[in-house]
């Protein structure tokens, strides 16, 4: 099991959201901001990073963005920043920091697993513990999914989800109607953690997850509906492969990207012979959906 690091950075006001959202993009899903009693900043900004080789250079990444935005005139303090390590043995708790009831939409509420809600009749409550994956319905990719996903899910569809994580995605599609729900991801330890949100929502019968990415044999196509929330490269590598696993009718849920880096996938798209339907943006984050029917084969047809 991995440990994760805590990061604590001091921000300005005019700072604040784009640190936060370099904390997003390294994989934080949560971020939690406190007041600081420095007069000239507005906060700490805290998230939790993963403890592996990579993390020296996001430490890097995040010095350098402040260094530039200084060179903007958006602030003129050297970078403030704390990291410390949180074991495995204290995530349990560490997470419980950001993760609160999230309202998604009309129907959906995504809660910590050992609290209780009041739900309506037709609200549709997912439980979910982050253990060392993260993907809780907080973060505007999550939410962008989950509502393209209360729009799109009909009764009997399948359903693959390309980078479960948490396996909200899959437990949501199975919760809305789906006949079952498919997920893979690259990380054995996600996967672990996937098959006990799955439990905690008492859908064991129709979602499965698996370690792998979409070669697995366990991928079997076709599937009404495709939903993804990865990064832009690592999607637009697999667009292809997604594509021709729908049905003639399906569409392709495609998040995970910041508004900026969106025409990378719309060229992917394009050279699998897919066009984007539909987009919607979240703060500076970006979903597009994709129809069967929109994708033409490489001749033309």
């Amino acid at each position: 099991m991995r440990d994760w690091v805590e990061v604590c950075i001091a921000v300005t006001p005019e700072t604040e959201e784009a640190m936060a959202n370099a904390l997003f993009e390294m994989g934080s899903e949560g971020v939690v901001q406190t007041q600081d009693s420095t007069p000239d900043m507005a906060g700490l900004l805290t998230g939790y990073l993963p403890d592996d080789e990579g993390f020296e250079a996001k430490k890097q990444a995040l010095q350098t963005l402040w260094d530039e935005l200084c060179q903007l005139g958006l602030a003129s303090h050297p970078l403030r920043l704390t990291v410390r390590p949180i074991p495995v043995s204290e995530w349990a708790d560490a997470w419980k920091k950001w993760f609160t009831p999230i309202r998604v939409s009309d129907r959906i509420t995504v809660t910590p697993s050992d609290m209780v809600v009041e739900r309506t009749e037709d609200e549709i409550v997912i439980r979910i513990n982050p253990g060392m994956a993260f993907g809780t319905g907080g973060h505007e990719t999550t939410k962008l999914c989950l509502r393209a996903l209360e729009r799109e899910i009909k009764p009997g569809d399948r359903v693959l989800d390309v980078g479960t994580g948490s396996a909200i995605l899959a437990i949501a599609a199975t919760r809305l109607g789906a006949a079952s729900a498919t997920g893979i991801d690259i990380d054995p330890e996600t996967i672990e953690n996937a098959c006990e949100n799955i439990g905690l929502n008492g859908v064991e019968d129709r979602v499965e997850v698996y370690t792998g990415d979409i070669g697995h044999p366990e991928v079997r196509g076709p599937y009404r509906v495709i939903v993804s929330n990865i990064d832009v490269r690592t999607l637009s590598s697999a667009i292809d492969r997604m594509a021709r696993l729908l049905t003639s009718d399906g569409v392709m849920i495609l998040s995970g990207i910041l508004i900026a880096e969106s025409q990378l996938l719309i060229d992917a798209l394009q050279q699998a012979g897919a066009t984007v339907e539909n987009q919607e943006t979240l703060g500076e984050w970006w979903l597009c959906t994709v129809l069967a029917s929109c994708r033409k084969t490489r001749d033309g047809r």
